[in-house]
């Protein structure tokens, strides 16, 4: 027994005809009289005489009318009731940020998008320390966090998936000579290291195995020790400093920098990709939206 057989059978009995059945439903007469026919063996016994004029219910038909049609109040009910509850479930989404993410940078950018291709739902996006963000989605405070995999516990039943590779990036400022031998380790790298101070942010926490070299060689190895060393609240600061402070900055090139003449860049390479974080129990419909749309984003601005 199935939902067409039922609406068959509906419309059936309340025209008298299945021809007439047929036309209310859009159907053919054959196909309503086939949905019936499997109807009647399922429940092995007719629900209607056959006449010239038309149909009329059995008694059996008749009974079977009543509890159809009080069947299909609570089915339609059910359906309106479930239909708001998933519409209000969806009608927002909480986005967590982690506080080594830029939100005013690049990112800012597919989520403006996603907000303008849902102008009907509520979406708010924060940034939170990175040891809240996966507590907030457990107790229902967030929806979706955006971090890097390095923040990512094993534990928690977590859907994350992966939508941006991050772009290590050494940058220097001022006016440099023979760009091209700026490698890592090179002379005249080191020479830089010596003489210009060494500016960081308070995003410059890193796990990754190229993080800790330059770092090393920045300092440590080279027995150079930072003149001056600034923590900025975030990268558009960065830039504002390198204005009136020439410098080496380590972090993250793909949100918030834009590279002018002045600044000259060094490519890392770097294991940790951006992720968007969920609950498996979360059903919010839009969190599959907001995770494809930040994948498409990202693919297209790497082509």
């Amino acid at each position: 027994m199935n939902q067409i057989q039922l609406d068959c059978f509906m419309a059936a009995a309340l025209n008298g005809s299945f021809s007439t059945a047929a036309k209310s439903l859009f159907l053919s007469t054959q196909v309503v009289s086939q949905h019936i026919q499997k109807l009647e063996a399922e429940l092995d016994t007719p629900l209607f005489i056959r006449m010239k004029s038309g149909v009329k219910l059995t008694d059996y038909g008749q009974r079977f009318f009543t509890l159809a049609s009080e069947w299909s109040v609570m089915y339609k009910e059910t359906l309106r009731e479930i239909e708001e509850a998933y519409n209000e479930m969806a009608s927002s989404l909480r986005i967590g940020i982690s506080e080594y993410i830029d939100y005013m940078g690049e990112i800012s950018g597919p989520l403006l998008d996603f907000t303008d291709s849902h102008d009907n739902i509520s979406i708010e996006g924060n940034h939170y320390k990175s040891s809240d963000l996966l507590h907030n989605i457990e107790q229902k405070k967030l929806d979706v966090a955006i971090i890097p995999d390095s923040q990512i516990v094993s534990s928690g039943d977590f859907e994350f998936l992966p939508f941006a590779r991050e772009n290590l990036c050494l940058f220097i400022s001022g006016e440099i000579k023979n760009k091209k031998k700026l490698v890592i380790g090179s002379k005249e790298m080191d020479d830089i290291c010596k003489v210009r101070p060494q500016l960081t942010t308070s995003y410059g926490v890193w796990t990754d195995e190229e993080w800790r070299e330059i770092s090393s060689r920045m300092s440590t190895s080279q027995s150079y020790k930072p003149s001056t060393v600034y923590e900025l609240p975030n990268f558009r600061s960065v830039i504002m400093s390198l204005q009136y402070t020439p410098a080496i900055v380590v972090c993250d090139a793909r949100f918030g920098y834009a590279i002018d003449d002045s600044i000259y860049r060094t490519p890392l390479t770097t294991k940790t990709w951006l992720c968007c974080v969920w609950h498996k129990q979360n059903e919010n419909r839009l969190i599959k939206d907001f995770v494809k749309h930040m994948i498409d984003y990202y693919g297209e601005a790497d082509d």
